[in-house]
């Protein structure tokens, strides 16, 4: 590619992405709240039993006072709500003697067994993950799939129905043909109506639980390139397309296909590399210096986060997928000189948990 056609490139793709961006926004709702401490309550938890509901959960042997305390409701407001989530079966309320005599008060705690699910499929897998109301993992599984039909969704919730309880919420970060087909059957099993999520998209529920700062936004190199912002109420989700990918040029200068970011920094690794890779397949590809491809694909990726860069004015950037290696990570940041890019590492069933901890916010807490 000529440096005019690079400029030309990097130009359209700045356009192309601002009049993207603007398309499409989801109406995820998300929970960024690390249940273990004693944060306050988020604004995004709008009603009163979702307020006292995330103030128990975030502690441990509550009074009605403490609650009182961490919500800034009133006293009846939060007896009114602690009433109907034992009525519930959410919380439970128990009498507690006073070491020094007094009068015995009532403390109050979050049932165990009450949990979410979160199913997500990646690499022809389906995972799924069940979490307490606190955000701890209670129970995974996985299972190897073709593709997502509703029969293999439906039977990966049956196998982990039958290691943990009923969920009071499913979320799913997977695309499903016959989504209408599920979510009837689910309804009908498990008597809650599910959601459905990006893997990117729980990406950003799990940056922001591990506490980045709003907005955020969470960039997925994959097949496609997702990207989702994230300002602590609601997720904007981008599906850029597979644009930012490694371009394999030919003699002529046009490209043909895609090699993600592994292939080419293995192959520059390998002692047979002569400056040259060669695309096997029914449209032969040729490059003849696989750096200056890798180089290109660095530019793009520039190209790529100072754009969301710009636009969206993020606290942090976070960079994850199957093409973002290490090393590239550390070439993207290099030439961009962004102080807010970072490299996300996470396991496949970290996206089931995203999605659990989106069932938790959006079908428990509200």
């Amino acid at each position: 590619m000529t440096k005019t056609g690079e400029i030309l490139f990097l130009r359209g793709f700045f356009f192309y992405f601002r009049a993207v961006i603007s398309l499409a926004e989801a109406s995820f709702h998300c929970y960024n709240e690390d249940m273990t401490r004693s944060d306050p309550i988020p604004e995004y938890v709008s009603t009163h039993r979702g307020k006292v509901l995330f103030a128990i959960a975030s502690g441990e042997n509550l009074t009605k006072l403490e609650i009182k305390e961490r919500t800034s409701l009133s006293m009846s407001t939060v007896i009114s709500a602690v009433d109907a989530l034992v009525a519930e079966g959410i919380v439970s309320l128990e009498t507690e003697k006073v070491k020094s005599g007094g009068k015995p008060h009532s403390v109050i705690n979050v049932r165990p067994e009450k949990c979410v699910y979160g199913v997500s499929y990646k690499s022809a897998t389906l995972t799924a993950v069940a979490c307490d109301l606190k955000g701890g993992t209670i129970f995974e599984l996985s299972q190897g799939v073709d593709g997502t039909p509703p029969q293999a969704v439906l039977s990966i919730l049956e196998a982990l129905s039958r290691k943990a309880p009923d969920p009071l919420g499913i979320s799913f970060a997977l695309n499903c043909d016959a989504r209408e087909a599920l979510l009837s059957r689910v309804e009908e099993r498990f008597h809650v109506s599910p959601s459905f999520m990006t893997n990117t998209a729980a990406v950003a529920y799990l940056c922001a639980r591990q506490g980045a700062s709003f907005p955020l936004v969470a960039l997925g190199v994959g097949n496609h390139i997702k990207c989702v912002s994230y300002d602590g109420k609601s997720c904007r989700v981008v599906d850029v397309g597979d644009l930012p990918s490694a371009f394999a040029f030919s003699e002529e200068g046009s490209y043909r296909s895609l090699l993600s970011a592994v292939r080419v920094e293995s192959t520059l690794r390998l002692k047979s590399y002569r400056g040259h890779y060669l695309w096997e397949g029914d449209r032969l590809t040729e490059t003849k210096d696989l750096s200056s491809y890798s180089r290109a694909l660095v530019r793009a990726f520039v190209a790529l986060t100072e754009t969301v860069d710009v636009l969206l004015a993020p606290k942090k950037i976070y960079l994850f997928g199957e093409y973002v290696t290490q090393r590239f990570f550390e070439r993207i940041r290099e030439e961009s000189g962004a102080r807010n890019l970072r490299l996300f590492r996470l396991d496949e069933s970290d996206f089931a948990y995203g999605a659990a901890i989106s069932a938790l916010m959006t079908q428990v807490l509200n």
